[in-house]
């Protein structure tokens, strides 16, 4: 588990690496955005960031920004910053996990990290428990007009697993990175509006 001044250290860098983003660093992360794709700055960033900048006390994470090692059986790990993000999603009200569809599933990065999420059930096993109650959602882009059937249920199951609350998912296509289509950035605002309600709910039962 990390202590206080490894987690201070890792918000630096993530604030640092993370430059374009408005800093928060005056107030909690309330609702904390996880990237896991091949480019950051893809499509799937792109449609991120239009969902991001409706919300308040929120920040998106890179994983390629970060070293996440892979999924072993032994316990011989604890020197990547997987428990560092582990922290960051305690301490978070909603979780946003997004992922562009590779191959009818979630991105390579973003399977490294849902394979270790399997160490909130041993080394951090108080992390995967105070995660109930929270609320997860999904923001997702492809090249089909409409996601798999069989894309949305890994994150949502895994949500439920950990007795979050799963708020759904939004799934786009568009053609610009440049500028999102006007349906794509209204969906984005509603999107943004169901999870800042999500955020307001727990922090009001929170209270």
């Amino acid at each position: 588990m990390s202590d206080g001044g490894e987690l201070v250290e890792f918000l630096r860098r993530l604030f640092e690496r993370r430059s374009e983003q408005k800093e928060r660093a005056g107030g909690p992360i309330r609702t904390l955005g996880i990237l896991g794709s091949a480019r950051n700055d893809g499509k799937t960033a792109a449609l991120t960031s239009a969902v991001f900048q409706h919300l308040d006390d929120a920040a998106v994470i890179d994983l390629n920004d970060f070293s996440i090692d892979p999924y072993t059986y032994d316990s011989a790990r604890g020197g990547d910053d997987f428990s560092a993000l582990a922290q960051l999603m305690n301490e978070a009200d909603a979780i946003v996990f997004a992922s562009p569809v590779y191959w009818y599933s979630m991105s390579g990065p973003m399977k490294i990290f849902f394979d270790r999420l399997t160490d909130l059930t041993d080394h951090y096993k108080p992390i995967g428990k105070a995660l109930a109650g929270k609320s997860a959602f999904l923001i997702a882009t492809s090249n089909s007009p409409e996601a798999p059937a069989c894309f949305e249920p890994p994150f949502a199951d895994t949500a439920r697993y950990f007795d979050m609350h799963w708020g759904g998912m939004l799934h786009a296509k568009f053609p610009d990175l440049q500028q999102l289509p006007a349906d794509v950035a209204e969906h984005a605002r509603t999107f943004a509006a169901a999870i800042q309600t999500a955020t307001a709910v727990r922090a009001k039962a929170a209270a």
